[in-house]
């Protein structure tokens, strides 16, 4: 009986050494507009057409909540497009007496010689299941998301283009109805100004964040993580790159995702995307393919 427990202290511990603690890096990635508004200068002028239905909440309170938020949409929109070369915003949405825009969009456009006219439409709250990646594993998990529309519609006021965003409400709070919601306002609103953003992606410059775990195993590993945390992505480079074609295929495996990761700190998505393939094909492993997805919609 001894010698058994001595065998499975003796395994515990082996176990225990094999399977080291992830470390984290916090990678930002850059993106730049994937469409413009005009080459030239341009005007858009930015209205609402979104009012609370008062027919089904009464609670005036809430009514309010609601036409802060869309307000929040409006004008934190307004504020990014302002920050674009060439683009001159015109706001047509009073805070104080927020009330929806009947006018002809031509006729906007016409009045303030813009080229768009671009109108916030609704905005809503459903609960959703996400799936995300933790330590390479998948989990999946319900969250509260909101979903923003506008709608980006030509001078002409014939020819528009639908722009939808949605953004999770930040809050492990569970919320039984919209009225418990809106009660924790922050969070919301939040969730309402990150939506907004959302829908307007692909005419804004942005930065996201990803948290990736670094292999570690072996001094080899943990030099180039410690450089890398470091920032010294072409130090951590010169580790890495020579042990991907080594007769090791797990060492190499693990040097192909970390190298992925620096690639990816760096901006250059194409040479990730091609060393975390790399990683996968040397040993398959759960860090490559939540990265591979990742890079695939970068």
């Amino acid at each position: 009986m001894k010698l058994f427990k001595f065998i499975m202290v003796l395994f515990a511990a082996g176990f225990l050494a094999s399977c080291s603690v992830p470390q984290y890096v916090n990678v930002p990635v850059d993106y730049a507009p994937k469409m413009q508004f005009h080459t030239g200068r341009t005007t858009i002028v930015l209205i609402n057409h979104y009012l609370p239905d008062s027919t089904r909440t009464r609670n005036k309170k809430v009514l309010a909540t609601f036409k802060a938020g869309a307000y929040t949409a409006i004008s934190n929109v307004a504020l990014q497009l302002h920050a674009l070369p060439g683009v001159k915003v015109v706001q047509l949405v009073d805070s104080v007496n927020f009330a929806a825009n009947t006018d002809s969009v031509k006729a906007i456009a016409k009045k303030y010689k813009a080229r768009y006219v671009l109108s916030f439409e609704d905005f809503k709250g459903e609960t959703v299941w996400e799936r995300e990646y933790y330590n390479g594993q998948p989990m999946v998990y319900r969250t509260t998301v909101i979903n923003t529309t506008f709608l980006l519609t030509e001078a002409n006021g014939i020819y528009f283009k639908k722009l939808q965003g949605k953004a999770p409400v930040e809050d492990d709070s569970a919320y039984g109805s919209a009225s418990s919601l809106l009660a924790h306002g922050g969070p919301l609103f939040d969730a309402i100004k990150n939506s907004a953003l959302d829908a307007l992606k692909d005419y804004l410059p942005y930065t996201d964040y990803h948290d990736r775990p670094l292999y570690t195993n072996g001094d080899q590993l943990q030099t180039s993580v410690d450089l890398i945390k470091a920032g010294k992505f072409d130090k951590a480079f010169q580790i890495l790159n020579p042990l991907i074609d080594g007769a090791d295929t797990k060492l190499a495996s693990r040097a192909a995702y970390n190298l992925a990761v620096v690639y990816e700190a760096q901006g250059d998505i194409e040479a990730a995307l091609e060393v975390a393939k790399i990683s996968q094909q040397k040993q398959p492993n759960n860090y490559a393919k939540a990265i591979i997805v990742d890079l695939m919609k970068e």
